[in-house]
């Protein structure tokens, strides 16, 4: 039997004919429409809801067993970070058009340069289509293992592919004129682009299948360019990809002489710590609160989003984006909040919400659960357990961390203060923190515009040690003991 279906978005109407029976989410991904689903589709996160034929429904949650008209949510423009150190590099000036991408898993931003002088020309992004199948790697692999994994190459190709035709059109040139394409993502992203079999990157000892760097035909990833090479730079370990090697370039790290710590918080956290003498990376399962994702109220960061909360004469102050009336909060919004909570005491050293299950901020629907706090103390324990044993395994105390590097957008937008209240990072190092912005994005464009530092992404790779948590006898109690909002912790200080 078949049934009509029509989608209506932004006051624009879709129809076609769907097969009674079918999945409504499976269905509006087929048909390229976006969803948000944190969770996958697996109906515990809340945020497909549409409007089915004047009701409110879960897209994930839905059937289509008869016709229906589906109202989709309004797409808000996302703020995505592209800007980070600058460094300066060696030229090829063998390409007159180069560009660079770095393919987070909630965002892709490409950066096109004249390969003469390494000016940009100009740069575009996107959000990861692969978010529809879950805001975090774990739930895309899973996906990639059970389900297709094809269909997560093919979507992120043709994102790339869109994002190349962007920019060549934004500066008037053919995208075939753009000769070189260099890469950086971390390892899930990696594997996933190039097709590779993801189910070593969850199964025992979580290692990627390929560490090497990789050089290809740009027709390899995209069928309509017959010339042109992709460089994509190396993978450390499983969850320590190419990104944190773009951070490594961007920094110089080898050649830094005091001892320093550099995280990227994201979906994963990646850490490394050291300078030119050693270093050593570790990665820690942060999840997705500080994206917005697995939070009642979270959302990214676009108009209406608290992005910052600050207590004033005991009370709590915010800042919407876009200013008017406040949808939730993003990641940064998120972290100010749980610290002012701790400030005024809305929320004790263990966690716990002093008046009741929910805080709901004055004037607005947004609110914070007792849920959503324990997944911010999960995520801040992962960060502080790793840099815990990192210091432990170089052999230093947390105080002779001399300088700590915030690379990724939440580090850029996020409030040190905060994250140190919290003790996601130690406060000892609160006047050490220096935000770098997107330095895996800057270290993908030295590799476009240079041999030489593609040769120098590799070396940096191969020659950084690598900490599994996992292993570590001592990880469980170091996390659990972290789990608190109280510093006791200071025999690592």
């Amino acid at each position: 039997m078949i049934n009509q279906l029509r989608v209506k978005q932004r006051d624009e109407y879709y129809s076609l004919e769907v097969e009674s029976g079918s999945n409504l989410l499976d269905v509006l991904r087929r048909e390229n429409y976006f969803i948000e689903t944190p969770c996958g589709g697996r109906g515990v996160c809340g945020k497909c809801r549409v409007t089915v034929n004047g009701q409110t429904a879960l897209a994930c949650q839905t059937v289509i067993d008869r016709d229906m008209l589906v109202e989709l949510q309004n797409e808000e423009k996302t703020d995505i970070l592209m800007t980070g150190i600058s460094v300066q590099g060696v030229l090829d000036g063998t390409h007159l058009y180069v560009m660079a991408f770095d393919i987070g898993t909630t965002t892709i931003v490409g950066y096109l340069m004249n390969g003469i002088s390494g000016e940009l020309l100009t740069q575009v992004s996107s959000l990861n289509p692969q978010k529809a199948y879950g805001a975090d790697v774990i739930s895309r692999i899973q996906y990639a293992i059970t389900t297709d994994a094809e269909e997560l190459r093919k979507m992120i190709c043709g994102t790339l592919l869109e994002l190349l035709n962007e920019a060549a059109k934004s500066v008037k040139i053919k995208t075939d004129e753009i000769a070189l394409v260099s890469i950086v993502g971390n390892t899930a992203m990696h594997h996933l682009l190039l097709g590779i079999d993801v189910k070593s990157l969850i199964t025992p000892p979580y290692m990627p299948k390929v560490y090497e760097a990789v050089e290809l035909a740009m027709q390899k990833l995209f069928s309509e360019h017959t010339e042109g090479v992709v460089r994509i730079l190396p993978n450390i370990a499983g969850f320590v990809g190419a990104d944190t090697v773009g951070c490594l370039v961007a920094t110089r790290f080898d050649h830094l002489k005091k001892m320093t710590l550099l995280i990227d918080i994201g979906t994963n956290g990646e850490m490394v710590l050291g300078n030119w003498q050693r270093r050593i990376a570790c990665s820690t399962a942060a999840g997705p609160a500080f994206e917005g994702a697995n939070i009642q109220c979270g959302m990214r960061g676009q108009k209406g989003a608290i992005d910052h909360v600050e207590v004033q004469d005991g009370k709590l102050v915010f800042h919407v984006i876009g200013g008017g009336v406040a949808k939730g909060f993003c990641g940064s919004g998120l972290l100010d909040l749980v610290a002012s909570l701790l400030q005024i005491g809305e929320i004790d050293g263990s966690g716990r919400l002093m008046n009741g299950k929910e805080y709901r901020l004055s004037d607005t629907d947004v609110y914070l659960t007792q849920k959503d706090v324990r997944e911010v103390q999960l995520a801040k324990a992962a960060i502080r357990a790793g840099i815990e044993l990192l210091t432990k395994k170089i052999g230093i105390s947390i105080s002779k961390i001399e300088k700590v590097y915030l690379a990724g957008a939440f580090g850029n937008y996020m409030n040190p203060k905060s994250a140190c209240l919290i003790g996601m990072i130690p406060i000892c190092l609160l006047d050490r923190i220096e935000g770098i912005g997107n330095a895996a994005g800057e270290g993908a464009k030295l590799c476009a515009l240079s041999k030489t530092e593609y040769e120098y992404s590799k070396i940096l790779a191969s020659e950084t040690e690598f900490l599994e948590l996992a292993s570590l006898t001592e990880f469980q109690d170091v996390f659990v003991d972290s789990l608190k909002f109280t510093e006791e912790n200071d025999e690592y200080l």
